[in-house]
């Protein structure tokens, strides 16, 4: 995904509302770290969110409500 964001433009970027959630054991933790980064440099809005844990369903199911509001809220603004 960073390839992905680095070829993008701001404006297409900011079109996005991007949620990053992983977990501090996640084998994509360092992909998804390189990936705020990139945002955050480009000043590009977006949710980033490490959490104790590893890439499993308990994980996901622990996160899920955050989820879906971030979601939510996506729809209510238009």
């Amino acid at each position: 995904m960073l390839h992905l964001v680095k070829n993008m433009t701001v404006d297409s970027l900011k079109s996005i509302r991007w949620y990053i959630d992983c977990s501090d054991d996640d084998f994509l933790y360092k992909g998804n770290s390189l990936v705020h980064i990139e945002l955050r440099d480009r000043e590009i809005p977006h949710e980033f969110r490490i959490r104790n844990g590893s890439h499993s369903w308990t994980y996901w199911r622990e996160s899920l409500p955050e989820v879906l509001k971030f979601v939510s809220d996506a729809f209510h603004q238009y």
